[in-house]
């Protein structure tokens, strides 16, 4: 007997499910894009005002990649901080501006209004010692920073393709350090 009308929308349906579960299956079973810092450069505009003792990224195993970075800042107390941070795409032979903003960081600490800023400093404020308002009387430490939790934090905002997060930093009005760290997004 061969099968006809409402039975084969049925099988239809049914395969339709199967499929649905199937895809579903997959998608919550780990096949996910990743963040991949690929290498960090620390700079100064003058070791008068501020040094790096270390930055560097440093992978323990194929699982476990960190970043740390110390800055001695000379001239203390600090009280006019201000971030030029561009998030550029790579691709080939161009470079693509993607996102930048300059957010004065004593008036982001008090209030926090400026979104891709929160992003930012959300990824990293867990193992930073910065977390408190201006003025800022100390060294910066960020220490052992695992890339999978920049991974977790900003993963869901970006594309894929490879990246370059700029940070330039400003006292006074003058540049004195860049953090620039490149990543991929598979």
């Amino acid at each position: 007997m061969i099968a006809t009308g409402p039975l084969v929308s049925n099988d239809r349906r049914m395969l339709f499910l199967r499929l649905f579960l199937f895809l579903a299956f997959l998608g919550f079973s780990g096949i996910t894009a990743n963040l991949e810092f690929n290498n960090v450069k620390c700079l100064t505009h003058g070791k008068e005002y501020v040094e790096f003792e270390y930055c560097y990224l440093k992978s323990i195993n194929r699982t476990y990649k960190y970043f740390s970075l110390k800055a001695v800042i000379h001239q203390l107390p600090v009280r006019n901080v201000k971030v030029e941070f561009k998030i550029l795409k790579r691709d080939n032979r161009h470079i693509f501006e993607q996102f930048n903003g300059v957010v004065n960081v004593c008036k982001f600490f008090k209030d926090g209004q400026n979104a891709i800023a929160g992003l930012i400093f959300n990824t990293f404020t867990a193992y930073s010692n910065i977390n408190h308002t201006c003025p800022i009387n100390h060294d910066i430490i960020l220490e052992k920073l695992p890339i999978q939790y920049v991974n977790k934090m900003a993963q869901p905002f970006i594309p894929q393709g490879p990246y370059l997060l700029n940070l330039s930093w400003y006292t006074d009005n003058i540049a004195r350090a860049d953090v620039i760290v490149y990543f991929t997004k598979s």
